[in-house]
Order: C-alpha cells, then structure tokens, then sequence
C-alpha cells in the first residue's frame, strides 16, 4: 500500500484550520470508525434504522430478470401440452399508422393436441352466435389450471424430500404453493382497470408478438377473453401495462417488464398492485458479496466452484388463482385479454416467493451432501472440497453450527433472511445464508465420473441427479463448469489467488451509464437510483470509491416523496463522476477477498468544539487545531468541525501503524461514524 507523508495539511483542510502540530497522510490502511458511547455495550449488534438507499443497497446484482422468456413445463412424463382452437388477432403494422390484422395461433390446454387445433379468426361481434361455444377453450384452460398447477416442478418429489429432511415445518407453504398456485399477497380486486400498455408496445411490435407468442407455447398465458368474458371467469380485474425495456448487457435484445407500480399515484377507480403488497412479508435468503467471501475464506486449498443459473425462474413459479385477476395482460386489438398463471418479474413479492422456493431447494441440495453453495435469486454457485479435506471442514462446520445456534440464529432484515454468526472485532456479525445444519458427503462413488472428479465431495452428475429429481432447469448457455475462476455477481473470484475482480462487461456498462448521465441537466429518482446501484456494486472491490458517492446520496436523498421531479445534481458529482470514469479505465480492478480480521485499538479519540476547534488524543498523546475566524459559513457547521477531527485523526493514526492493519477509531457524532461505515 502506498504511504505519502505530506508536510502540510490537506489542501481542503487549510483554509479553516490553523494546525499546532503536523501530521502525516497515509493511503491504503483499513479504518474501523466506532462512536465513543460509554453508555453502548461494544458486545452488542448496532441497530440501524431503515434507510432511504436501501433499495438499491440491496441490489448487488443490478440486472433484471426477462419476464416473459417462454419455458415449457409439462409435468414429469407428461405429453406435449395441449392446447384449444381460438387463435387470437393481432394488429400488424402497415406502411401507415393504422394496422391490419393478423392471425397468431396461441395455445391454450383443453385437452386436444395443437396439430388439430381449427385455425379462425377471432370474430369481432362478440355477441354473435357461436362466440360463446369458441371460448369454452380458454375457459377449460382456467378451470383446468385451477386443477393442476402450470411448473416444472416435481409437487411429489419436492413433499418427499422436505419430509425426508424434517424441512417441511420451515417451509410450511411450499408443497401447497406447487399444488394450488402461490398466494403472492395481492388482495382481491373490486373493479376492473384497464389502462393502455406503454408505446413501446406498437413500436416494437415484431419483438412484442415473439414474447407473446412463447408465453402462450409455454401456456402461461390463457386467452383470449374479452372483457366482458373475463369479468364473467375472474370477476373485477386488473392489468399493469406492459413495456419493452433494451437489455443493456445484449444490445438490440429486449425485456418484458409489468408496471406493478402503475398508478404511480392512486386513483378513484384503482390503485397499483404493489402498493397493496408488503415485501417484508416475503423473505428469503440472498448471498450477498459479504456471505460469498465468508465462505470462501473458509474453504480448504484446491477447492473449485460451478455457477447453475435456473432457466425462467420467477415463471415456474404458478399463481394461485385467487392472484390472477391482477396478472391480466391487455393484448393489442381492443378489448381482448390474457390471463397469466404465473409469477412476474416487478411484483413486489415476486422475488421473495420465487427465493423461498429456491431457499428450500439449497437446503435439499444441502441435506443430500452437496455444498457449501449460496444464491442470488435465480444464480446458483456450488463449492465443492478435496475429499481429502472433508472431515476437517465438516468438523469446522459443525463448530460454525454451535456459533449461529448461540449468536441468535436466523435473522430478518427486511426481506432479507440471514443466519447470525459470531461477533466479528470491527462490531458486525458473521453473515451466513444457511444454519449449516447439513454436513457435506463423500459422494464420489454415487455415479461413474472423471478422474478429476473423483478427487472432490461431488460432481455435475450429483447437482444433476437431485435436481431432474425435484423438476430444477437449469440454463445451460449459462452453465459455468467447476474451476478455481468464476464469474458471480458480476465479479471473478480467484479461489486460486484469493482475489476478487470487477468483470470487464460490469466496467464497461458502468462507464456507458455515467457518459448517458452526462448527457442530461437533470435525472429523476429512478435514474439517480440506478447510477448509484452500479457505483455502489463496484466499490465491494474499489473501496475508495464509496467517499465518491456522497454527492448522489445527497442527491436521493434530496428526492423526499417527489421521485418523478427531476432533480438538478450537486455541485461536487461532476468531479466525482470524472473520479469514477479514471478508476472504471484501469486495465483492471481488483482487491484481496475479504475475511474477518483483528482490529487494534491505539485509544485514538476524536473531538470538536464550536468556540474553540478540534482535536484527538491517542493514547497519552494530542494534537489540536484552532477554528479559523469565519469558518462558520458555505454550509459548514459542528457537524463538519467533527468531521475534520475524525479525518484527522485517521491521517495521524495511519502514519505510525503498520501496512496492512485494520484500526479501531472512536468518535462522538454518530453521523460522522456512520458515514465511515460505508
């Protein structure tokens, strides 16, 4: 790390402050900040309250999951789906702004294979004869549907392995979820809304009828139902309009996103979907960057990890049916409607409900031998040790067990379920996804494998044997086979090197997002949110980065309950962005994995007087500076003064510990601290 012991004060610090002694300036040392509070147990967790940022806090991996990918999912041996007779019109685009239209076969199950599906249009006389008769086919499909869920997933296979593991009492709802359809929060609707979709929509109409058409062959979609039909199935019902939204990592790709926060601001007639749905109430498990570098720090040398990604997860995910009436899709010729049966992508509770599924499925995968592994929402990375180490690290998880049942076990935060380790030296907690109840197994003798495999717990055969067993699809484009280097959460972990690195195409987009900011005058929240998300993600590795943050932080924070106001950005984020814009150039960026590491504390103290000036004490020893006259001006107020003190402190405290030491400092302004703990 490089040191620099300058002869003066730092440049920002001269104008108000006169200095009695120098002090030198060191770069690269790990600080612990830590309020002095004589009254605060240093034992205790510390206790935030909720955060303006934490939406985006949350978001280490920034990417939106595709909402309407088409994935088939017939039950385990089970034929071809099948499908009814109504095709449905869509407007196809003509050389001026009117449409003509087009004649798309969708499936809907009824029973009949869909190489004896009658192909007609759909008549635009609703009333006429024979109407009612043509749409027995998509009515079958509900009443089918409420029947027999739409998954991939083995409802027998899922009941018999939680029994068999005594998990059926943590995830008490799960076997009914597969059987009948998730309850995903959202109360029953009393009148029908039926806004348009986004103009997205008509401009890129080829691209929205390719969606359309693999929800309907996945049979996701039930249709069509005029309006008047639907209240007739459904009763009242409500969609959120559609968009097509340009996927930034596959340029000329596109997403389907559902506007579940659509009204923005509630209505007579309605409100959004998601203001009725508490995500809290929908927790689950998320390896965050800070778990994933917990556990590998603990694993045994020669150890290799495999990325799975789970192919469409939130759409295998069936709806209850008490849910569909607020999953309605407004198709493109007027007054005709689809029902979608399952999970959506943007539903407030639709992460928490997929995770919980897949949270039970880690634990299988757990209690069946096969781990450590850890989850963000849909990607999957299995670790896998030597065989010749696994008593050993078995014997270490069993005392990392002992410590969570000791520490306060399973803990929530907000939507966020995490298992509560020891009591690190800086003040926070180990964090675990698991309660590391299940002991790894030696199963190398369970299936024929190479002779690399042969060396490790586990192999691809095993991951794949339990998960065609319990109906898991994996994406296999996006299959990373096990080695000492993997992508995951959009970095490289060197398990070799104990090394993380920030990918190329990360660095890349966050560039493209910073110069697309610059061509603006003014953002809205939504906009500052996702800058902010992708800078943030990027400090986990570019720890200097999070001081280059405080302008876009003010910046949310300056939002209060207008988010679609745009807001002109502080002064200070041009500079910061050119900071960023330097540091996103390097050839590469990268930091030592992070572990748990023993702090010293020197009685370093810091302190701040408005009628005389600043000081520190470390040890026996002080300095202090005397306030300039007029220092109280251009928004510098005690809270400032406390600041200057603390960054004192921190220059003198570095420039006689040794490279490589984590500190603890003490300070008495909680927001001071606080802001170091970024």
């Amino acid at each position: 790390m490089a040191v620099h012991t300058p002869h003066r004060l730092p440049t920002h610090l001269r104008e108000s402050v006169h200095a009695c002694a120098p002090c030198a300036q060191v770069v690269g040392r790990q600080l612990t900040a830590q309020k002095s509070d004589p009254e605060r147990d240093p034992g205790v967790p510390r206790v935030t309250s909720p955060s303006f940022f934490r939406p985006v806090q949350a978001c280490v991996g920034e990417s939106v999951q595709f909402v309407l990918a088409a994935t088939n999912t017939p039950s385990q041996g089970a034929k071809e789906s099948s499908c009814g007779t109504a095709p449905l019109v869509l407007p196809k685009r003509t050389s001026r702004e009117g449409s003509s239209l087009q004649t798309v076969s969708l499936s809907v199950s009824t029973g009949k294979s869909q190489r004896d599906a009658h192909r007609q249009a759909t008549p635009s006389d609703t009333d006429a004869p024979g109407v009612e008769k043509r749409n027995m086919g998509p009515k079958l499909a509900l009443e089918r549907r409420r029947l027999e869920t739409l998954s991939p997933y083995s409802c027998d296979a899922w009941a018999a392995e939680l029994s068999c593991h005594g998990l059926l009492l943590k995830y008490p709802s799960l076997v009914k979820g597969l059987a009948d359809g998730f309850d995903l929060g959202i109360p029953h609707i009393h009148r029908t809304y039926t806004p348009p979709n986004h103009p997205s929509i008509k401009t890129l109409l080829d691209v929205y009828n390719v969606i359309v058409h693999n929800e309907f062959a996945a049979s996701r979609y039930i249709s069509p139902f005029t309006r008047r039909q639907l209240e007739a199935e459904l009763g009242p019902f409500q969609m959120s309009p559609l968009s097509l939204v340009p996927k930034t990592s596959k340029p000329g790709k596109y997403r389907a996103v559902h506007d579940f926060s659509h009204p923005h601001n509630p209505l007579p007639e309605a409100s959004s979907i998601n203001s009725h749905i508490n995500g809290d109430d929908f927790p689950c498990t998320w390896g965050t960057f800070a778990t994933v570098a917990l556990l590998i720090s603990r694993l045994p040398p020669g150890s290799q990890a495999s990325v799975h990604d789970v192919a469409e997860a939130y759409r295998t995910v069936p709806a209850a049916p008490s849910q569909w009436p607020s999953l309605v899709i407004h198709l493109q010729v007027d007054d005709q409607f689809a029902v979608n049966i399952c999970n959506n992508f943007g539903l407030t509770s639709g992460g928490g409900v997929y995770g919980m599924v897949a949270d039970a499925g880690a634990d299988l995968f757990r209690c069946n031998g096969i781990g450590p592994l850890a989850k963000w929402v849909d990607d999957h990375i299995f670790f896998r040790v030597p065989r010749r180490h696994l008593s050993k690290y078995n014997a270490r998880h069993a005392i990392w067990r002992r410590e969570i049942q000791s520490f306060g076990g399973r803990t929530q935060d907000g939507s966020r379920l995490w298992y509560k380790g020891k009591d690190l030296p800086d003040g926070s907690s180990e964090e675990f996804d698991e309660d590391c109840s299940a002991s790894l197994q030696d199963l190398a003798d369970a299936s024929a494998r190479t002779a690399e495999d042969c060396d490790f717990a586990y192999a691809d055969a095993d991951i794949d044997a339990l998960s065609t067993r319990l109906g898991i699809r994996w994406e296999t484009s996006k299959l990373v086979h096990f080695a000492t280097a993997v992508p995951y959460l959009g970095f490289r972990w060197d398990i070799c090197t104990w090394t993380v690195y920030l990918l190329e195409d990360k660095k890349t987009r966050y560039l493209a997002a910073i110069t697309e900011w610059e061509t603006k005058r003014t953002h809205n929240l939504l906009e500052t949110q996702k800058l902010y998300g992708k800078l943030l993600h990027a400090s986990l590795v570019m720890l200097s980065g999070r001081a280059h943050l405080t302008s876009l932080e003010a910046m949310l924070a300056s939002f209060n309950d207008r988010p679609f106001i745009p807001h002109t950005p502080p002064h200070d984020t041009p500079g910061d962005l050119e900071w960023w814009k330097r540091q996103l150039a390097r050839p590469e960026i990268s930091r030592p994995i992070p572990e748990p590491q023993p702090l010293i504390d020197y009685d370093a103290y810091s302190d701040a007087s408005s009628g005389f000036g600043v000081a520190i004490t470390v040890g026996p020893k002080w300095r202090a500076w005397r306030l300039a006259p007029g220092w109280k001006s251009q928004g510098r107020d005690i809270q400032w003064a406390e600041a200057i003190a603390f960054e004192l402190l921190a220059i003198c405290v570095c420039a006689f510990s040794g490279e490589g030491e984590h500190i603890k400092l003490y300070g008495d302004n909680r927001g001071v601290v606080e802001g170091w703990w970024k």
